[in-house]
C-alpha cells in the first residue's frame, strides 16, 4: 500500500468529532476572524453533531454523513425548534464551512452540504430613528461628568458613523486623527476603512478625551473606558445604547446595528449614492447596502400621491 493510500485511507477513518475539534482549532488560529464568529462556529458545529450523534452513532465517522444527515438536520431546525429562516442559514454556513475545509484537507471527497440552498430570508426594511428622536436620544447623558460625556460620545459616534458594535469599541486612540478628518476603523476580516466623522462626532470624543477620560496603561490605548479603566466591551456599551434608549422613551428595537441602519438611511436621504454607503458602512457587497433604498422608495410614493389631475 502506498503512502498516498495509507494516508486516504487513515483519513477516512476520522469521526465527525473528530473533525469537527480539527477545523475550530483551524479557525481559532486563523487571524481576522471576530470572537463572535468563533464562538458561532463552535456552537452551530456542536449542536450539529449532538443531533447527528443521537441513536449510539456519536462515533460517527466524517465520510459516513451524507446530504441526508444534513437535511434531517436543517429539518430538526426548522419543524422541532422552529428557528427562523436567518438562524438556520446561519447553522447551514457553519456546516458549509466545515465541510468544505474537510475537502481542502482531503478528509473527504465531496462535502455533503455542498448543494443545499438557504432558507428563503424575508426581507425586512430596517428600523431607523427619525430626526426627533434622534435628539431625544442624544440628549439623555448627562455630558458635564465622565461616565456622561463618555457615553454621549459613544452614541453620537454610533450614529454619525455607522459603526458596527465591535468596531467601535476596537478603537484605539492612534485610530483618531483629528487634524486630517479621518477616524480609521478595523471591520470585519480586520479590513480597515476610514470615516470622516461629523463635526458632532468630534466635539463629542473631543469633549470626553481631554477632559473626562481617565489614563490608563493598557497599549494601544482603547478610546472608550470601563469604570476600572479597561477596554470597553461590546456587552458594555450595548448596555449604554438601551440604558440610553429606555430613558429617551423610545422603541426597544434600537439597538446598536439599529443606529448604524439610521446613519446610512440619513445619508440617503441627504442625496449619497449606494456606493458611497456601502464604504462608509465597510459592506464587502452592494447588494447589502441596497437595503436602504426602502427609504428613498417611501419618499417618492408620497411626492407621487401628491400629484392631482
Amino acid at each position: 500500500m502506498t503512502v498516498w493510500a495509507q494516508w486516504g485511507q487513515t483519513t477516512r477513518m476520522i469521526t465527525l468529532a473528530n473533525a469537527i475539534d480539527q477545523f475550530l482549532r483551524h479557525v481559532r488560529d486563523q487571524r481576522g476572524l471576530a470572537r463572535h464568529t468563533l464562538v458561532a462556529y463552535e456552537a452551530d458545529l456542536m449542536d450539529m453533531l449532538s443531533y447527528l450523534g443521537q441513536g449510539g452513532t456519536e462515533n460517527l465517522r466524517l465520510a459516513d454523513v451524507s446530504t441526508l444527515h444534513v437535511k434531517d438536520y436543517v429539518a430538526h431546525l426548522r419543524n422541532d425548534r422552529d428557528l427562523k429562516p436567518k438562524s438556520i442559514a446561519r447553522h447551514l454556513s457553519s456546516a458549509r464551512q466545515l465541510f468544505a475545509w474537510c475537502v481542502r484537507r482531503e478528509m473527504v471527497d465531496v462535502s455533503p452540504a455542498e448543494n443545499l440552498r438557504n432558507p428563503k430570508i424575508p426581507k425586512r426594511l430596517p428600523h431607523y430613528l427619525v430626526t426627533e428622536e434622534i435628539g431625544r436620544l442624544l440628549r439623555v447623558p448627562e455630558k458635564s461628568d465622565a461616565i456622561g460625556a463618555r457615553n454621549y460620545a459613544i452614541l453620537v459616534t454610533f450614529l454619525f458613523t455607522g459603526m458596527r458594535l465591535s468596531e467601535l469599541t476596537g478603537l484605539n486612540l492612534d485610530d483618531l486623527d483629528f487634524e486630517a478628518g479621518a477616524i480609521r476603523v478595523r471591520g470585519k476580516g480586520s479590513k480597515e476603512r476610514l470615516i470622516p466623522p461629523h463635526q458632532a462626532v468630534s466635539d463629542g470624543l473631543l469633549a470626553y478625551i481631554r477632559n473626562h477620560r481617565p489614563s490608563t496603561a493598557e497599549r494601544p490605548e482603547p478610546v472608550f473606558l470601563s469604570r476600572k479603566r479597561t477596554r470597553m466591551t461590546s456587552r458594555m456599551a450595548g448596555w449604554v445604547v438601551r440604558k440610553a434608549v429606555q430613558q429617551a422613551g423610545l422603541s426597544q428595537r434600537t439597538t446598536p446595528h439599529k443606529l448604524r441602519h439610521t446613519f446610512a438611511t440619513q445619508l440617503l436621504h441627504r442625496g449619497a449614492n449606494l456606493l458611497e454607503i456601502k464604504e462608509l458602512l465597510g459592506h464587502s457587497e452592494l447588494a447589502t447596502t441596497s437595503i436602504y433604498t426602502h427609504t428613498n422608495v417611501d419618499r417618492l410614493k408620497k411626492a407621487v400621491g401628491k400629484i392631482t389631475l
